[in-house]
């Protein structure tokens, strides 16, 4: 391995003031809200407020004390657009109050991500995703290993989600343990869906770590498959195109890394023309892959869901329904909507189509915008810069955009946390980015695996 080639290791100074603080905290409230499930099933609806209020005292103080202008700053101007067009969705709403505490969640949420962007930096956030979800993979693989093998059988969340002394269905469970039978597991996070999205997540971090000597190699090595087999064994269809996008994406910003702007956009358009070309066939064949992926034509009744809330769009096609996020049970229009095989669904299982219903076209445009400004400025990160550590913001997002095809989750949670986070850090200046080196990152990871050997081999000679 030589100069060009040789990764570089960055310490992290533990001793500055404040800093086990604010990494427990981040860790604490990045598993809470990747992991939401898991806290409320555990320790009941009250345990998890008071977990949240932690966190939002925490968080925020530690915000507010350390110069919140400087991040403030560094808001994009439709983010701050799209949450004061969510607050103003209170007039109108039909469900004023619940439009209200959802926009407060809704900011309270953003000034989480907003810690993130002024106390860590890239690589310390990487640090911090990677723990948790090596956390959440492993606990979750522990967690069907004894639903399957000593329980033998479904497990209830010791909090019950349910009136009655048996879950009303099989989707009330905690997890089903199906991890010998071939059928989908769900992990601690409790959802099949939701294990995939955090596999997915996995690799990324744990490619990206591997390759910046971010941890011991073994751990990094032994946390990817562990990802891909919680991939593998949660089934989610959504989750296999957010994954191909991913691969695509990585390959494409490492490729064109170092080249010219037309060679680069030459490689774009490519990309694009191929991608709606998959894209028209994976429409017109849509019975053919989804029975692939061992999934009815309709997406397992998201055809269905999308026709109802294009209905309720059409209603109010400007302004939307007023703000509410995740749909709330009880609430009117939202409750008994949905409703499949006895389970209600309190979600479009789009995001995009969630934020036309809620907010209308006004606010579909400014999220549309908000995606555009975050992608081209985290891409432009990727591509430009020579450590591969800046892969993994672009990649996540990539995979988070994908998925949201067919689930709101970027619209509550972690979802919404890696959108704000994104958003706003990618607009940081260049000095706060860790130096380049005098290689390209397509140089540096040839020069460190097998091929890089025999290619050094046949030098030597």
């Amino acid at each position: 391995m030589n100069a060009l080639t040789q990764p570089i290791r960055v310490i992290f100074n533990t001793r500055e003031k404040g800093y086990r603080a604010k990494t427990w905290v981040a860790s604490i409230a990045v598993f809470t809200l990747m992991a939401g499930d898991a806290v409320r099933y555990s320790i009941g609806w009250y345990g998890w407020g008071v977990v949240l209020a932690f966190i939002a005292v925490s968080s925020l103080t530690m915000f507010f004390k350390n110069e919140p202008m400087v991040a403030l700053r560094t808001v994009p101007w439709p983010l701050y657009a799209l949450l004061t067009w969510m607050g103003a969705s209170t007039i109108w709403s039909a469900y004023p109050f619940w439009t209200g505490l959802a926009t407060i969640s809704q900011v309270l949420t953003t000034l989480f991500a907003l810690f993130l962007v002024s106390r860590f930096s890239w690589r310390h956030l990487l640090r911090i995703f990677s723990n948790v979800i090596r956390f959440i993979l492993g606990t979750s693989l522990i967690f069907e290993f004894i639903a399957a093998a000593i329980v033998r059988g479904p497990i209830a969340p010791i909090f019950k989600n349910y009136s009655g002394n048996k879950p009303p269905a099989a989707a009330y469970y905690w997890t089903q343990g199906h991890l010998f039978d071939g059928n989908r597991i769900q992990g601690i996070v409790g959802n099949s869906n939701l294990l995939a999205f955090t596999g997915m997540l996995g690799l990324v971090v744990f490619a990206v770590e591997y390759a910046i000597l971010g941890t011991r190699r073994w751990i990094s090595a032994v946390s990817f498959i562990a990802s891909g087999l919680c991939v593998y064994l949660a089934k989610s269809a959504g989750i296999s195109f957010a994954l191909s996008a991913v691969a695509v994406a990585a390959f494409v910003s490492i490729l064109t890394e170092g080249k010219d702007r037309e060679t680069r956009h030459r490689y774009y358009r490519f990309t694009w023309v191929a991608a709606a070309i998959v894209a028209g066939l994976v429409l017109l064949f849509r019975a053919q892959v989804f029975e692939f992926f061992g999934k009815s034509p309709d997406m397992t009744g998201r055809s269905g869901i999308w026709k109802i809330v294009l209905k309720m769009i059409w209603q109010h096609p400007w302004t939307g329904l007023g703000w509410i996020s995740n749909w709330v049970p009880g609430v009117k229009p939202y409750e008994g909507l949905v409703v499949i095989d006895r389970v209600p669904y309190y979600q479009a299982h789009n995001a995009y189509l969630d934020v036309w219903m809620q907010l209308g076209l006004v606010g579909l445009i400014l999220f549309l915008t908000l995606i555009v400004f975050t992608f081209v400025k985290a891409w432009r990160l990727a591509v430009r810069h020579t450590s591969a550590l800046y892969l993994w913001p672009v990649l996540s997002f990539i995979g988070l955009l994908v998925w949201s095809a067919t689930e709101s989750r970027m619209l509550i949670e972690i979802g919404w946390v890696l959108l704000a986070l994104f958003a706003v850090k990618v607009w940081e200046p260049e000095e706060t980015l860790e130096p380049r080196g005098s290689s390209t990152k397509r140089v540096r990871l040839l020069g460190r695996g097998p091929l890089g050997s025999r290619l050094r081999q046949r030098k030597d000679r």
